[in-house]
């Protein structure tokens, strides 16, 4: 049976339903319906930098459970209603940083890690019972991290490391870089990365030119984790996807 992801993240069982940027069709269709994948593709979004439009993790924040956080519009409200998803809907956020990352906090660790005055309201408001709010200086918290399981991340920014140090996690501190995104110097290794099961880590390309390539992959594999790499090119920043709904068994 296919079930609504519980923790934001942290898929159960084999990921069904992942949203995504619709742009990044091209490179993850295949692949994803390959492993039998539903992808829900996100639309660009107006408000953002043409260069970030295509990223879902602007458009989306999934608080836990049911409860998700949309402004993505109508179209895609409906479809995750009729999933089953408890929709909160927020006007587009504002043009440009720190405006564009209202929904861009990472739900890590029973943390909700964020900078707090660029959060939507609606989003704080409608935190689950005993998720506790910390700020940080990065807005766009959830591109940076790699959510590993319940208590472990990676990330290159030194500031949100440190807050989850602080707040117990265990961390993996990589050298910033080495994650393409078109129109930039680099991406984010959260952007790049998401669970398409308990024990399988994605990546939309390959590790091979980052210089932790063989720690990140022992920081998988000591929790039990494999990486999967979804094309040949190197990892490439979409702004992460969604787990949404899972079910058994794992992705073999």
């Amino acid at each position: 049976m296919e079930r609504i992801v519980e923790k934001p993240h942290l898929p159960k069982g084999k990921v069904g339903l992942l949203a995504l940027g619709e742009r990044y069709g091209a490179q993850l269709a295949a692949p994803l319906y390959a492993l039998g994948v539903q992808a829900l593709w996100i639309p660009d979004a107006r408000f953002s930098d043409g260069r970030l439009a295509g990223h879902a993790d602007l458009r989306l924040l999934h608080l836990g459970g049911r409860r998700i956080v949309s402004a993505c519009g109508t179209d895609i409200d409906n479809i995750l209603t009729n999933r089953g998803f408890e929709v909160i809907p927020v006007p587009e956020p504002g043009e440009g940083y720190p405006r564009d990352c209202a929904l861009n906090a990472c739900i890590a660790g029973g943390r909700f890690f964020h900078r707090l005055d660029a959060s939507s309201p609606e989003a704080l408001a409608n935190l689950p019972a005993g998720l506790e709010t910390v700020n940080i200086a990065q807005g766009y918290a959830k591109c940076s991290v790699c959510v590993v399981d319940g208590r472990s991340a990676i990330t290159a920014d030194r500031g949100i490391a440190k807050a989850a140090l602080g707040a117990g996690l265990d961390v993996l501190t990589v050298t910033p870089g080495y994650i393409e995104l078109e129109g930039f110097d680099c991406g984010f290794i959260g952007g790049a990365s998401f669970k398409l099961a308990p024990d399988v880590m994605a990546f939309t390309g390959t590790l091979d030119g980052h210089p932790d390539r063989d720690a990140i992959i022992s920081f998988l594999a000591v929790r039990g984790i494999k990486p999967l790499f979804l094309t040949g090119r190197p990892a490439f920043d979409i702004g992460s996807a969604l787990p949404l709904t899972a079910r058994e068994p794992s992705i073999p």
